[in-house]
């Protein structure tokens, strides 16, 4: 008997929160019953699709969405003509930010399973943004299923009536707990290799972006840089932010004590070499990393604005984007001096946010879906 099959629909399949999270589902769920898809709007050859294709996975493209009449037109109408060339879709999982569009399209070719998933609590105000606004107004119309990783991103996207109701089922960013939980051999081979000694080792992973607010995690680095000169920001992912970043910790004097990693396979490794997990965020929906970095056994200081939903373990601290880097900074050291790393996998796996719960949840979800 083959597998039924998903199509995930998303920007691009490079490292990410929502792409670590579909990838650690598709990992996980049994894949003699179902298979995954991808219809992506970048033309690049991105960093999971080698995996996705071991793994039985089809991609398909679209170019990428635009605001702008012609090129409007042209992703439009290769979302259709992909969902018309393949009538075996039951059920199309949307991901990316402005997934109205793909879901029009699928309703209107009779898709029975149409799911709007909201992965952010916030968005960049661009030209976008008016579509974005629009579609917070129509995407119940043609969503069939309404999902979310935080109640701060269900509310942005479906409304706080919606998610009081229950309308909008709240789907955790199940991580892979075991591979983080935290073991002294690694982290000394890591922090070996790295040749980073006894250095305090700040850590962020997170793409290069505005959202992620690395201008002002530099800023906090400074600070702490002052008081521990024996120390190192370990920044780990890549994007068109990058070049800024580099520049900006080339003026402040920190080029080598500030390493950029890139994207990276070994981030559970990584994580390990840390003492201190800094995530300053402008906003966020639930980050996957905060959870990484818990059950890493580090100790997180996290902008309050992120949903407390992602709390699970007693080692994060929230602080106000309103206090300044030092105060920021001070913190950091504050948390630091304790060298000790508890073993945190059991609270992850209660709270949930293991990924063999979610994968499990998901592939009930879409097989009861096909029936």
């Amino acid at each position: 008997m083959e597998p039924i099959r998903v199509l995930h629909e998303n920007v691009i399949m490079d490292p990410g929160g929502i792409e670590a999270l579909l990838m650690n589902v598709y990992r996980h769920i049994d894949r003699e019953k179902v298979q995954f898809d991808f219809m992506v709007h970048r033309p690049d050859h991105a960093f999971y699709e080698d995996e996705i294709e071991s793994l039985g996975g089809r991609i398909y493209r679209t170019p990428k969405f635009s605001p702008f009449p012609g090129a409007y037109q042209k992703y439009i109408g290769s979302v259709r003509q992909i969902l018309r060339d393949h009538p075996e879709y039951k059920v199309i999982h949307a991901h990316a930010e402005l997934n109205l569009w793909p879901l029009t399209e699928a309703k209107k070719l009779g898709i029975p399973t149409r799911i709007a998933h909201s992965h952010n609590a916030k968005t960049t105000v661009n030209l976008k943004y008016f579509f974005f606004l629009y579609e917070k107004v129509f995407i119940k119309k043609y969503c069939t299923d309404m999902f979310m990783c935080s109640t701060h991103a269900g509310e942005w996207k479906f409304g706080k009536k919606a998610v009081s109701e229950g309308r909008v089922k709240f789907i955790k960013n199940g991580i892979e707990s075991e591979r983080f939980s935290f073991n002294k051999n690694i982290c000394e081979r890591k922090r070996k290799e790295l040749g980073i000694g006894n250095k305090l080792a700040v850590g962020h992973v997170g793409r290069f972006m505005e959202q992620k607010n690395h201008t002002f995690l530099l800023d906090i680095f400074n600070e702490i840089h002052k008081t521990e000169p024996n120390s190192v920001l370990i920044l780990v992912s890549d994007g068109r932010l990058m070049d800024d970043i580099k520049k900006k910790a080339a003026r402040l004097g920190l080029s080598k004590s500030v390493m950029f990693l890139g994207n990276r396979r070994d981030v559970n490794e990584l994580m390990q070499a840390m003492d201190v997990f800094l995530f300053p965020s402008l906003w966020e929906g639930l980050p996957l990393t905060g959870v990484e970095a818990q059950a890493a056994g580090l100790p997180v200081v996290m902008s309050d604005v992120i949903t407390p939903e992602v709390c699970i373990t007693d080692n994060t601290h929230m602080m106000s984007l309103k206090s300044s880097a030092r105060e920021w900074a001070d913190k950091v050291l504050e948390i630091s001096k304790s060298k000790e790393r508890k073993n945190t996998r059991q609270q992850i796996i209660e709270a949930g946010f293991d990924i063999r719960t979610t994968a499990a949840w998901l592939q009930d979800f879409y097989l009861e879906r096909y029936k």
